[in-house]
């Protein structure tokens, strides 16, 4: 290279090892951050559901005070108080634990709630449109598919488990559906982490170390 600069006093990234301008193995081992994920979703409850529920605990107080035995007596008052305190309290905490649901592609693969797929064992992958869903889910439904739904999303993205790639616990499942807000998006990130997964494993392959192994 050019007067400044060579390839052994320039930044670089491997894989497991980081080195700093003008640095050498005494800074290899450090981690980088984790890069930014490709998707992230939270697939919130509607705001209406807020609107619903409240109008269900708002009554659900009055009739404690309108009702009760005690109506003349204050403390009829201070129970209807505490009962819409905590009505509200216990819906907002039913409706916040239901939006806690992200789904999220990043290198290490696709997240859904709980569940995780590999980013090698992602599949072919298809947007589902409200009746593709219904359909995916309904008749042409197989038992042993990893579901990840949402009643209030419509739309969702099917991710075929390339079976040759996947762990046994993961190939137990044909394919993942996953209810998203966001079908293109998803889809879109799936496939570029899929492309980058097997980019890596041609890499590795035609490496020398792995040519030297054979």
């Amino acid at each position: 290279m050019g007067p400044g600069g060579t390839s052994e006093n320039m930044g670089r990234v491997t894989r497991g090892e980081t080195t700093r301008p003008g640095h050498g193995p005494a800074y290899a081992g450090r981690v980088l951050a984790a890069p930014s994920p490709l998707f992230r979703e939270r697939r919130a409850v509607p705001w209406w559901w807020w609107v619903v529920a409240l109008a269900i605990a708002v009554p659900t107080a009055e009739a404690v005070v309108v009702l009760g035995p005690e109506i003349s007596t204050r403390g009829s008052w201070a129970r209807g108080a505490i009962c819409l305190v905590v009505t509200v309290v216990v819906v907002a905490s039913a409706l916040l634990s239901l939006s806690r649901s992200d789904v999220e592609v990043d290198h290490r693969g696709l997240r859904a709630g709980h569940e995780t797929l590999p980013a090698g064992a992602i599949g072919r992958v298809r947007t589902l449109d409200p009746a593709a869903a219904r359909a995916v889910l309904g008749r042409d439904a197989r038992a042993d598919a990893r579901l990840s739904l949402r009643p209030w999303v419509r739309t969702a993205v099917q991710i075929e488990v390339d079976q040759a790639r996947a762990d046994p616990d993961t190939a137990s499942a044909p394919y993942w559906v996953v209810a998203t807000r966001r079908p293109r998006e998803l889809a879109t990130a799936l496939e570029t982490l899929r492309d980058r997964s097997r980019g890596h494993e041609r890499a590795d392959a035609d490496s020398p170390a792995a040519t030297d192994g054979h």
